[in-house]
This record gives structure tokens, sequence and C-alpha cells, in this order.
């Protein structure tokens, strides 16, 4: 739908979960008094549901939003593979982008899984050394890479020998066969990674890092294949952005919009702002709901309050959430009543119908 120019947008990753537990946190939330404004926000506003399917997309939801709002329109339909653009300081030659993160794969309950590469610690010299012990494998192939920061290379590939499965983010925790098809098309890059994976076995990388209790590096996820792209903000330019993810910042200044982190509510609570606030995000994918409940109380002392009092004074006209979830995005449309209507109950339902997953 079209950008409303006196909205203020906050994107919640995290906030919706598929975990088993989703029911008695629907009650503990319910229950918290640190958290009444967001639970009045759930209460208040009618959800509009848009299914979403991250294997058709190639990336999570929240990515999808990112991309989606900032104008990226791919002709297959496989949204996430513009991220890796962002993701690189020289995407302006008019190359697809490859991005190929150090990764580690372990078997799963429901076989290969690809573990967090945020959590592999890799050292620039670590991603330097396996570079290194790559190079025949890539030199065989008609292939190059080189390191953009200590955990991520960016490839020069044949053209044919790769194609976009899904971002990181998409991929992490998920059952690998599900992203990777054997399908002819993945063939070229199956065989290229299983080489690698020959050369860094018994790596001294690898040998240190299991002497240390760390995992070892023993694959690379790919991603990406799109060509540099200018964000062009087809529903509206906003006024501002502001989120964490490195990517996020250069969606906004490749698009000539203000960026800044999300620590500071009073200057980014203002109409037309974009606000990432990913607090819940890390909680709910590790099953951490001590710490997500500590975060949703600190994001209605930083956040929520502040933009409800922002509401209520007229200083914004709306405020929207969206919900990013696996396969689904919530969005709630709040809006300043009349000060007629200001001191009369408003509506109410039920949130949790709409906020547990489809199972409960």
């Amino acid at each position: 739908m079209p950008a409303l120019p006196s909205a203020l947008t906050l994107l919640l990753p995290g906030l919706l979960t598929d975990a088993a537990i989703a029911p008695e946190l629907a009650r503990q939330l319910a229950d918290q008094p640190a958290v009444r404004t967001l639970v009045s926000w759930l209460g208040a506003a009618r959800p509009v549901q848009q299914g979403f399917d991250p294997f058709e997309a190639g990336c999570t939801s929240r990515e999808y939003w990112w991309l989606h709002r900032a104008g990226h329109r791919p002709a297959d339909g496989r949204i996430g593979a513009g991220l890796a653009p962002l993701l690189v300081d020289d995407a302006r030659d008019g190359r697809p982008v490859w991005l190929a993160d150090l990764a580690h794969v372990q078997v799963g309950r429901d076989g290969l899984v690809l573990t967090d590469s945020t959590e592999l610690g890799t050292t620039q010299a670590e991603s330097d050394a396996l570079l290194a012990a790559a190079q025949p494998a890539l030199e065989a192939h008609g292939a190059a890479a080189r390191a953009v920061d200590p955990r991520r290379w960016r490839l020069d590939l044949p053209q044919g020998a790769a194609r976009h499965t899904g971002t990181p983010d998409a991929v992490t925790g998920a059952a690998l066969d599900a992203w990777w098809p054997r399908t002819p098309e993945a063939r070229p890059w199956r065989k290229l990674i299983n080489e690698i994976q020959m050369h860094w076995h018994e790596s001294p990388v690898n040998v240190a890092r299991e002497a240390r209790g760390q995992v070892p590096v023993n694959t690379l996820w790919l991603h990406g294949g799109a060509v540099p792209w200018q964000p062009d903000w087809p529903a509206g330019r906003p006024a501002l952005v502001a989120g964490s993810a490195p990517w996020l910042r250069a969606l906004a200044e490749r698009g000539g919009l203000p960026w800044q982190r999300p620590a500071d509510a009073a200057s980014a609570i203002r109409p037309g702002a974009l606000v990432e606030l990913d607090d819940l995000a890390l909680p709910e994918r590790t099953d951490d709901w001590r710490s997500w409940l500590d975060a949703a109380a600190r994001l209605e002392r930083d956040w929520f309050a502040p933009a409800d009092a922002a509401l209520r004074a007229g200083a914004l006209r709306h405020l929207i959430l969206v919900l990013p979830a696996r396969e689904r995005l919530v969005t709630l449309t709040l809006e300043r009543r009349p000060a007629l209507l200001r001191w009369l109950p408003s509506s109410r339902h039920d949130w949790k119908r709409w906020w547990l997953p489809q199972e409960s």
C-alpha cells in the first residue's frame, strides 16, 4: 500500500514467533505492566496479514520488506539476491555481486544445517589463510575471490556457474536440502565447494580453531548474483532510515537519505521515519524468552511509550507497525483519534487470535 507521509513506521523483527511457547508468551505479554503500550497497540489495530514464502523470495520477510519498499523488483522474483550489492562498497561496476560467507555446517535432526556465521568469530588472518587454501580450486573453475571482511568474500564466477537460493539469515538453522536442491543449475557451485572443502580438510586454521574449542569453517554459503541497483522508494521517500544492519545504512545513503542507528528515539520518532528495532530478533531466534521479555520492556520504555505520546499529542498522525515472521508479514496501522473521540472507549479485539501462529 502507498506509504503515509505522516506515519512513523516501526519494523519489529522477532515480535512474532512460531515457537511452541507462543501461547504462554502471549499470556505473559498480556500480563506485563512493563509493556502496556505495546499490548494496547496490538489490541487496537486491525492486522493486515500477508503470506510470505522465503524460498520464493530467497530471503527473510524482514529483508523482503526493506528491499521491496526501496524499489528492488527483480524479474525472477528472487528479491533476496538484491541484498548482496548493499553489502560491498564497490558495487557500482555493473557486475553481478556474488558473496560467499565463511560458514559451518553440522548434522541436525533434519539433515545438514547451516549455523549462524556471525557466531564463528573468524579473524582476518583465518579468512586470508582459508582463501589461500581455496585458490587452486577457484582457479581451476575460472573463479576468483577476495575478502570483504573477516567472514565474507566477494566472488567472480563464470556466467551460469551459480544461482541465488537464500540470504544467510534466511538459511541459518534450516535444513540445507530445502535451500540447496540437487538441480543441474546448482551442480557447478556444488562441485567447486566440494573441492574447496577438500582443501580445507585438516587445514591448520581449523585444527587451531578446534584446539580452542571453536567449530571449524567447513563450507561457504553463496548468495547474491544481482547487479548493483539504485533505491528509488516508489511508495514515497522516507524522511529517515534507522537501523543497526550495515546494509540498511547503504540502502539509505545510496538513495540520498539520512541514516542513524536506532539509539536516539527522540530524533527518530517523527513523521516519515522508517525505524527497525531488532532487539527481539536474537532472543526469538535462540528461544531465550526471559531476554525477549526484558527486551520488550526496554523497547516499551525507550520507543513505544514515547511514540504513543507523540501520537496522542498530534506530533504523529499515524503509526505503522510492521511485524515480520518466517512465513508472514503483519502490518498494523494506528491513527490519532479526533479530539472529540479521544475520551471515549476505543474498540478492542483479541490480538492473540492473529499473533499466535496458525497451528496454535
